[in-house]
């Protein structure tokens, strides 16, 4: 693909483009006055590879029915590979997801207008950030995207919760259109989805962890499959890694300021880290990661602290590398079954910080914690 073909016109565009198909979905449902009777349906749905609940109105059965059909592009081979990362490199990706991927987003001046004016997603942040990396275990696990699979049917959920803050975002009062564009409109889903198929692979490299080439396109051919679930369109899910990391950078470019939506989003994400290793010593581990992984200039956006470099670095590299050898690589058999214990063990650490429950995204009926 030609490098410049990332223009601001046709960027421009997709902020006023949103989702026809999830967007008929859940505007029937708030026209039927059945919101809450939906959201009780679909209360444990994909809790147990279920089938679609009967009962939906008529355009969410057809959305459930739709999405449910992976494109003839994806891959079972990419797919299975990727599945063996999550377990090889769980630690690095997580902390990529949240030092990097996150404040990246976060950053996003435009973008973090919606999320702030959720308070769903602005209050609850311990559960918010569970549920992100349990369906980031779901949709890389092995089977996760096969038919009722988990993380299809997270996907599938994630894409009417963006629906749904479409339908009452877009009605608020304090809604700037002209210059914000369509709230969740497809360059800030475009945006989003490479902060996971670009933006981990370049966090894991920051880590430590180069990505053999093979292992980095199958990794970006699953998000892309994750993607086309979530309702990116195919004009800004790119089929390369290469064309895929020209479009991310093109859109931090022109989306990367501060603002106060940024910098209450990122505090979040800081203070989430520090309830998980707390106590003085841990103190400097999450800004110093995030200035790692994203550069001072991009942290300094999102009001990330100064750290003690030296001796934060020393905690992050010796939490993240726990349990991590790279002789494993050398050796395709060792790797393969250290894929699979760490993708359990990943597992049964969510079950465990969740008190054995397992953190399911939810279709919302407004804005709110609550709901």
């Amino acid at each position: 693909m030609p490098a410049g073909r990332w223009t601001d016109g046709r960027l421009d565009a997709l902020r006023h483009t949103g989702d026809p198909l999830a967007d008929a979905a859940i505007s029937e449902t708030y026209a039927l006055g059945r919101q809450d009777q939906v959201r009780a349906l679909l209360l444990g749905f994909g809790r147990n590879s279920d089938a679609i609940p009967d009962g939906l109105p008529p355009q969410l059965q057809r959305y459930f029915e739709e999405t449910a059909v992976l494109p003839d592009w994806a891959d079972a081979a990419l797919l299975d590979r990727s599945h063996v990362l999550l377990g090889r490199y769980q630690s690095q990706i997580v902390a990529t997801l949240l030092c990097g991927s996150l404040p990246l987003c976060y950053g996003c001046g435009n973008g973090a207008q919606v999320l702030a004016r959720s308070q769903r997603l602005t209050s609850g942040v311990y559960r918010r950030l569970m549920e992100t990396a349990q369906f980031v275990v779901d949709v890389l696990d092995k089977g996760g995207l096969g038919p009722n699979g988990r993380g299809l049917r997270s996907a599938q959920k994630i894409r009417l919760l963006h629906a749904t803050m479409r339908y009452h975002v877009g009605q608020l009062g304090d809604w700037d259109a002209g210059a914000w564009g369509l709230p969740v409109n497809q360059e800030d889903l475009a945006g989003t989805l490479m902060s996971f198929s670009v933006e981990i692979p370049r966090g894991l490299a920051r880590l430590g962890v180069e990505l053999l080439p093979e292992d980095r396109e199958a990794l970006f051919h699953t998000w892309r499959v994750i993607g086309h679930v979530l309702g990116v369109t195919e004009e800004v899910n790119p089929a390369a890694f290469d064309d895929g990391a020209r479009m991310f950078d093109t859109i931090l470019a022109r989306q990367q300021c501060p603002t106060e939506a940024g910098a209450a989003l990122t505090k979040a994400v800081l203070d989430f880290i520090r309830e998980l290793l707390p106590g003085p010593a841990f103190a400097g581990v999450g800004p110093t990661l995030i200035r790692r992984l994203i550069g001072d200039e991009a942290a300094d956006l999102v009001r990330v602290p100064a750290a003690d470099v030296t001796k934060a670095l020393f905690q992050a590299q010796s939490a993240l590398n726990l349990g991590y050898s790279k002789g494993s690589d050398a050796v395709p058999v060792a790797a393969d079954a250290a894929g699979e214990l760490g993708t359990v063990m990943f597992k049964s650490g969510l079950r465990l910080t969740n008190k054995g429950r397992r953190h399911e995204w939810q279709v919302p009926t407004g804005l709110t914690a609550s709901t």
